[in-house]
């Protein structure tokens, strides 16, 4: 074999190596950004965790959106970009049920302050005027406009929870069932979620009872 034929081979090798070196390189890589989106998640499930167990509680849901938000951010898998979009859509439908959930908390508190003011003003009906009608017409006019803001949030809550399922479906297979939100915890909230849809009604309607006799 002559010296011509041992530097072809030796490019060959090299270049084998390189790609070999490469494909190595590239294979390191993508578990390591799996590996890295996979934390993520974890992290996404367990804020919103927090988020769905405080909705039965007394205590207001804690303000995820930002560390939600900031998780989305930080989602990135060049290497496999199903991982990613899989990824980005559950931490977007966590992202959007805190916020949806900070909102209604505020909202609920709104509208329960509405409705006590317009009670205590309609329990002085026996000295109204001009000045006390158009108090009255305010106040009913709040009451009116801060339910109407309670229902859409209520509302966007339960589609979110509702089509939760469809965004862990597709990500469970690159991660696993077990780092997203138990079916049990999500039902839940939904449930309770529909409790304070029917709630929100009712409070209205007593609202809309009180009379300027």
């Amino acid at each position: 074999m002559g010296k011509k034929n041992f530097v072809i081979i030796g490019a060959i090798v090299a270049v084998l190596v390189a790609g070999l070196a490469y494909l190595a390189f590239a294979a390191s890589q993508k578990r390591s950004q799996q590996r890295q989106v996979k934390e993520l998640v974890v992290d996404t499930t367990e804020k919103l965790r927090e988020v769905l167990v405080a909705q039965g509680s007394p205590k207001a849901a804690p303000d995820m959106v930002a560390p939600l938000d900031a998780n989305l951010k930080r989602v990135k898998a060049p290497r496999d970009p199903l991982l990613t979009d899989a990824a980005e859509s559950y931490i977007i439908s966590a992202r959007e049920i805190a916020r949806r959930r900070a909102q209604v908390d505020r909202l609920t508190r709104q509208a329960a302050a509405s409705r006590q003011a317009l009670a205590r003003h309609m329990a002085h009906a026996a000295h109204r005027n001009t000045a006390w009608l158009n108090e009255a017409i305010t106040l009913k006019k709040r009451v009116e406009d801060d339910h109407f803001s309670l229902g859409v949030e209520l509302k966007a809550l339960d589609e979110l929870l509702y089509t939760l399922p469809e965004a862990e479906k597709t990500l469970a297979p690159h991660v696993g069932r077990a780092v997203l939100i138990d079916d049990a915890l999500r039902d839940s909230a939904r449930k309770q979620t529909q409790d304070e849809i029917r709630r929100a009604a009712d409070d209205l309607a007593g609202a809309r009872r009180l009379n300027f006799r």
